[in-house]
């Protein structure tokens, strides 16, 4: 089956086999391959599954995609996470894009045109360069004689044609806002006045800025938590692969009760190369991050402690997308800590964080 050569393709679906008994084992995304020139990439699952074919123009330190989304598909602990390309190809990246799917990215030099091709388990993806028009010959062509005359003929009857099938302009996938309420489960994080834990504070604001992003913002939502749960770093940060933006939730304490306010700090956002280190510093799209959910929670809030200004936690150097901590509150101030755990302020937080991520979408949205 080919698809997919010479356009771009958002929403192809192949069927690469019938559906599994509830009682067996998910598939395995076993190994991935990549070989040949141009390149091939070969996507090895233990049983065949159902895959979704779709392509991202590149953006801001994004490059061009495409990427594959298998349902109920189970990934390995040994299965590296990215795989070197070559040609146009310049790597291959695995990981959850929610809880259900698996998303296989191949990152682009440039542009390609692609077949997505079932072998089988095996679901094959061939690149190709983009066909380039021939070229128009710059010399006039003299100007024609005047023909003879015809003769008159009978014209035949007229032809009905069939009618030309409608073009199907694709929709652009919606951003991936990601929202990490800090601590959880054995871990409480800071500890304020009256008891109240930073992993409390940190979940009720996340849920508050999650149902106000579904309301105001078209875009899709991924929470690392949902409960008082604890979650790994590694697993906070395994994010769905195209995450626009990581927002981590957190509360502050300090010895002095005077201390008081929000904090922002950014980083992240950049690629990791195929050696899996990621880059020192944070990415431009990280900073501007910060600055727009500063400038949003000081107009609507007013009580934010100096400007956004890089942070070195681990969740954002090694965040793969532009990403911002907020600190929400010093729960050792007695004013900071009661507004905390107020509905009416979590509302009102909520909404200035949101603004704070439209603006951002807004200002880092490519050029049309």
């Amino acid at each position: 089956m080919r698809l997919g050569t010479g356009r771009w393709v958002l929403g192809v679906v192949l069927v690469l086999g019938g559906a599994v008994p509830c009682h067996a084992a998910p598939p395995v995304l076993e190994r991935i391959e990549v070989s040949g020139s141009p390149p091939v990439v070969r996507l090895h699952l233990s049983a065949e599954r159902e895959v979704r074919a779709r392509t991202l123009a590149a953006e801001g330190d994004l490059p061009s995609r495409i990427y594959l989304d298998f349902d109920g598909v189970a990934l390995p602990p040994d299965l590296p996470r990215t795989v070197a390309g070559h040609g146009p190809l310049l790597r291959v990246r695995t990981g959850w894009f929610d809880r259900e799917t698996v998303r296989v990215v191949l990152d682009l030099e440039q542009p390609v045109d692609f077949d997505v091709e079932p072998h089988g388990a095996t679901v094959m993806i061939a690149l190709t360069p983009k066909r380039r028009a021939p070229p128009v010959a710059d010399a006039t062509p003299p100007a024609p004689t005047a023909p003879p005359a015809p003769p008159v003929v009978q014209a035949p009857p007229p032809v009905a044609k069939a009618p030309r099938p409608a073009r199907v302009v694709p929709e652009p996938s919606p951003p991936v806002v990601v929202l990490d309420a800090g601590h959880g489960g054995r871990d409480p994080g800071a500890a304020g006045i009256g008891g109240v834990l930073e992993k409390d504070v940190a979940l009720a604001f996340a849920k508050q800025v999650a149902d106000r992003l579904h309301a105001r913002l078209p875009v899709a939502v991924f929470m690392t938590r949902t409960d008082d749960s604890f979650i790994p770093l590694e697993r906070r940060i395994d994010v769905p692969l195209d995450a626009t933006v990581f927002l981590s939730l957190h509360a502050n304490a300090c010895s002095d009760a005077s201390v008081s306010g929000i904090e922002v700090f950014y980083g992240g956002g950049r690629l990791r190369p195929a050696g899996g280190a990621a880059h020192d510093s944070a990415a431009p799209s990280a900073a501007l991050l910060g600055r727009r959910i500063e400038e949003a929670l000081r107009a609507k809030l007013g009580i934010v402690r100096g400007t956004a200004r890089p942070g070195s936690f681990r969740v954002l150097d090694r965040n793969p997308a532009p990403s911002a901590l907020v600190e929400i509150a010093y729960l050792t101030d007695p004013a900071d800590a009661e507004r905390a755990q107020s509905d009416r302020y979590q509302a009102l937080f909520a909404d200035a964080l949101v603004d704070g991520v439209a603006a951002f979408l807004r200002d880092s949205a490519p050029p049309l």
